[in-house]
């Protein structure tokens, strides 16, 4: 028994039956494989107030992906996270040192899989800005998944330096 998406196609709400390589597709499927590896840090980040964070962004995510697949979805709790993500990074900005350089991805495990997190949420902000090209979407996603990435990467670091782990530096030489 075949099922209707063996042929290729999912369906949309508003939009029927459409390839699955349609960029909306694509986008929230970038997004749930981001929520996918926040899950992941969860699982390992045992400081509550970063698996607070997390759980936050999670939700987040959860709403963007709702909103590619049905414009329709509210954005409001999107734009509400828009400003604790705002008041996080300052936060963090303020315990770390100012960087110099360009600094690997790498550190305590916790620190390496936000690492990965942040690449993955620039990657779903590039599909999510592809949609965006073709239609129109509501700006607070895209602000969430620019300011996300940012915040994971000073997560990141803040892991590291609770670790007593210097940033290590890139040097260009």
């Amino acid at each position: 028994m075949s099922g209707s998406g063996d042929l290729g196609e999912t369906y949309l709400p508003r939009m029927g039956r459409v390839r699955k390589s349609h960029p909306r597709v694509e986008a929230f499927g970038e997004v749930d494989e981001l929520s996918s590896f926040i899950g992941y840090a969860r699982s390992i980040v045992k400081d509550k107030d970063l698996d607070m964070v997390l759980k936050t962004v999670q939700d987040s995510l959860f709403h963007v992906g709702a909103y590619l697949a049905t414009p329709s979805h509210s954005v409001e709790k999107i734009r509400r996270n828009n400003e604790l993500i705002e008041e996080w990074v300052k936060r963090y900005s303020s315990s770390l040192p100012s960087l110099r350089r360009f600094i690997y991805p790498a550190g305590c495990v916790e620190a390496s899989v936000l690492h990965i997190c942040r690449s993955v949420a620039r990657r779903a902000e590039r599909a999510v800005v592809r949609v965006g090209d073709e239609e129109q979407l509501d700006e607070a996603v895209t602000r969430f998944l620019n300011r996300l990435s940012t915040l994971l990467f000073l997560m990141a670091r803040e892991l590291n330096r609770r670790a007593n782990l210097p940033d290590e530096e890139w040097s260009s030489v």
